[in-house]
C-alpha cells in the first residue's frame, strides 16, 4: 500500500512477506541492543558461559512471548500495535543487587512481583485517568526519546563508563546511520521500509572489514551450541528491594500507556485523544509480559518506544509485523548458536539504529505533549518534570549523597521525571474543577458568546477541538437566544472544567429553545420559524449531552456537556 511517495503499511493491512520479515528483522535488531540487560544480571549472579548463553536464549523466548500477547488485540488482552517488547533499564538497579543477593532466582521472583503488580494496576487505568494526564504520557515518550538517543550516541562513539572504543571503531557506526538516512530520505517507497536493516547490515559488514583490514584479527565468535533449558533456578523474592520494584512497574505502566497512545496518535491521522480501552488491555498484556518473563526467569519486559519510532519512519505499522516479531525472537532463542550471533553485532551499529529511532520518538512525544493547550499549571507540571528528570544524568553528583533506599527508588531519569510529575500533577489537581460566569446580552451579537467559549476554553486549557465545538454550539445558542429570550433579558452564562468534563449553562427568562423538535417541511411554513428549528436543531447536536429545563424561579436553563 503507498500513500504518496511514502509506503504506508496500515494497522490491519497485510503486507507480502518481503514487507513483514524485513521489518520484523529491523525490530529484531533494534531490540536487541537491550539483551546487555538480562546479559549484564546474569554476570552479576556469577553465571559462567554456557548459562550466560543459555540465560540470552530463555531471554529471547521471553520478548517473543511479550510481543506477541501485546499484538494480541482480543479479548482484553494486547493493544493489538505493532509495539514490540524489549528489556527495560527500569528493572536493573534492583535485578542487580537481587542477582548478587540471591542469584537467578531473586530476580525471577522481583520480575513477578512487578508484572503481578502491573496486572493489577491495568484495571485500573480509567481510574488513574486524572494522575495520569495525556501531557504526562507525552512527556514520558519524550524522555525515553531523549534517553534512548543519548544511550544510542554513547553506543556509537563508545563513550562512558567502562567504555574503550578506539577512533577506528566509529566507521561502523558512521557507515550505519548514513545507510539509514540515505534510504530514509531518498530511498522511495522501495528502500525506505528496510532502511534500518540495510544499515544495520552494512554497519556490520563495516565492523568485519575494519577488524579484518585495519585489526588484522579475525574475531572468534564461536560458542559452545546448546538447546535451551528451563528452569535455571526456582524465583525467590527479595522483600528488601520490592519498592523499587513496584515503582518500577509504575514507571513501565505510564511508559506502555505512553506507547500505546503514541501508536495510536501515529495510526489515526484525525487522533484527538487517547483510547483508554486500548491502553488498559496494552497495559495488560505487557504486565503478563513481565509476568511470564519471572516465570522463564529473566528481568523484566516493556513496551519499545524505538519500534514506534521505527514503525513512523518507514511506515511499516501492520500488526502482522508484530506476530512475526514475536515469531522471531521465540525461533532464535530455540535455535543453538542463535544467541552469539546476535550478541556479535556491534553495540556502535546498534547504538546508529536506536539513535535514528529517537529522533522520531522526540518528536512524537512533543506532538502529544502539545495536544492539548497547556496552561500555568500543567506547563509546570511537564516542564519542572522534564528539567528535573534530566538532571538524573546531567548531573549524577546531586542523587551520590541520597540513602540507598532511595537511590533504589529513583533507578533512573525516566522514573525520577515521572514521580516528579505525579506528584506535582496531584499536587496541583487541588481545586481543579474551575468555573467562569459571565452575562450575555442579546444585542451584543454571537461574537460575545464565541469569546466567552475561547477564553474559557484557553484559561482551563482544554482541546482545541473541543473549543471550536462549544464556539460553534454558542453561535446556534446566540442566534436562538435573540428571537427566544424576553425583551431586555440577560442570559446567564456559566462554565465549569475539571481535566474530564467541560460543562456550560445558559439561564434566561422567555421561551424554550426547542419548543417542538419537528421540523417545518410544508411550503407555508414560516422562514424564521423553519430557521428557528432548524438551528435547535444544530445545538442539540454541537455537544455530547444536551438538556434543557425550567428552573423554579421560571427561567430556562440550557446545559451542554463535553467529554475531554
Amino acid at each position: 500500500m503507498t500513500t504518496g511517495s511514502r509506503p504506508s503499511w496500515t494497522l490491519a493491512s497485510a503486507p507480502p512477506a518481503s514487507v513483514i520479515w524485513p521489518a520484523a528483522l529491523q525490530h529484531v535488531g533494534l531490540g536487541a541492543v537491550t539483551l546487555v540487560f538480562p546479559r549484564v544480571v546474569a554476570e552479576a549472579a556469577g553465571a559462567d558461559d554456557a548459562t550466560l548463553t543459555n540465560y540470552i536464549a530463555l531471554a529471547m523466548i521471553a520478548l517473543g512471548v511479550s510481543t506477541l500477547l501485546q499484538a494480541w488485540g482480543q479479548r482484553g488482552i494486547g493493544s493489538g500495535f505493532l509495539l514490540p517488547a524489549v528489556f527495560t533499564a527500569v528493572y536493573l538497579p534492583p535485578s542487580l543487587v537481587a542477582a548478587q543477593m540471591g542469584g537467578l532466582g531473586a530476580v525471577a521472583g522481583l520480575t513477578l512481583a512487578a508484572g503481578i503488580t502491573q496486572v493489577g494496576l491495568s484495571f485500573l487505568v480509567q481510574r488513574l485517568r486524572p494522575y495520569l494526564p495525556t501531557e504526562l504520557a507525552g512527556l514520558v515518550v519524550l524522555m525515553i526519546g531523549l534517553v534512548l538517543g543519548l544511550l544510542g550516541l554513547r553506543l556509537m562513539t563508545g563513550f562512558g563508563p567502562g567504555a574503550r572504543n578506539p577512533a577506528h571503531d566509529l566507521v561502523a557506526p558512521a557507515i550505519t546511520i548514513l545507510v539509514i538516512i540515505v534510504l530514509t530520505v531518498w530511498g522511495g517507497a522501495r528502500w525506505r521500509p528496510v532502511a534500518v536493516l540495510a544499515g544495520l547490515g552494512a554497519g556490520v559488514v563495516a565492523h568485519l572489514l575494519d577488524i579484518a583490514l585495519v585489526q588484522h584479527h579475525v574475531p572468534d565468535v564461536a560458542q559452545a551450541v546448546q538447546w535451551p533449558h528451563w528452569p535455571i533456578a526456582m524465583p525467590s523474592l527479595p522483600l528488601a528491594l520490592l519498592p523499587g520494584v513496584l515503582v518500577g512497574a509504575l514507571a513501565c505502566l505510564v511508559r506502555a500507556s505512553g506507547d500505546i497512545v503514541a501508536c495510536q496518535r501515529a495510526n489515526d491521522p484525525g487522533w484527538k485523544r487517547p483510547d483508554f480501552g486500548s491502553i488498559r488491555a496494552g497495559v495488560l498484556a505487557d504486565g503478563l509480559g513481565t509476568v511470564m518473563a519471572g516465570v522463564i526467569g529473566v528481568p523484566g519486559t516493556n513496551t519499545y518506544t524505538a519500534s514506534v519510532g521505527l514503525a513512523i519512519a518507514s511506515g511499516v505499522m501492520a500488526r502482522r509485523v508484530a506476530i512475526a516479531v514475536g515469531v522471531l525472537w521465540i525461533t532464535l532463542g530455540l535455535v543453538p548458536g542463535a544467541p552469539a550471533l546476535v550478541l556479535a553485532v556491534p553495540r556502535g551499529v546498534l547504538g546508529a539504529a536506536l539513535f535514528f529511532a529517537a529522533a522520531f520518538i522526540v518528536v512524537t512525544g512533543m506532538g502529544i505533549v502539545v495536544q492539548r493547550a497547556l496552561d500555568a499549571r500543567r506547563s509546570l507540571v511537564v516542564g519542572a518534570a522534564f528539567v528535573v528528570g534530566v538532571s538524573y544524568d546531567a548531573t549524577p553528583q546531586l542523587f551520590v549523597s541520597l540513602p540507598d533506599s532511595a537511590r533504589m527508588l529513583l533507578t533512573s531519569s525516566l522514573v525520577l521525571g515521572l514521580i516528579v510529575g505525579l506528584v506535582l500533577n496531584a499536587a496541583f489537581r487541588a481545586g481543579a474543577t474551575r468555573q467562569r460566569e459571565a452575562v450575555w446580552r442579546p444585542t451584543e451579537g454571537h461574537e460575545a458568546m464565541e469569546d466567552f467559549a475561547t477564553d474559557a476554553g484557553s484559561a482551563w486549557g482544554a482541546r482545541a477541538e473541543v473549543v471550536a465545538r462549544l464556539r460553534g454550539a454558542m453561535e446556534e445558542a446566540a442566534g436562538l437566544l435573540t428571537r427566544q429570550a424576553d425583551p431586555g433579558t440577560v442570559v446567564a452564562l456559566t462554565g465549569r472544567f475539571d481535566e474530564f468534563n467541560l460543562d456550560v449553562t445558559l439561564r434566561w427568562h422567555g421561551r424554550s429553545l426547542r419548543e417542538d423538535a419537528a421540523p417545518l417541511l410544508s411550503a407555508e411554513a414560516d422562514g424564521e420559524e423553519v430557521a428557528t428549528r432548524l438551528a435547535a436543531l444544530l445545538l442539540w447536536h454541537a455537544a455530547d449531552r444536551v438538556a434543557e429545563s425550567r428552573l423554579p424561579d421560571g427561567r430556562r436553563e440550557l446545559r451542554l456537556h463535553y467529554d475531554h
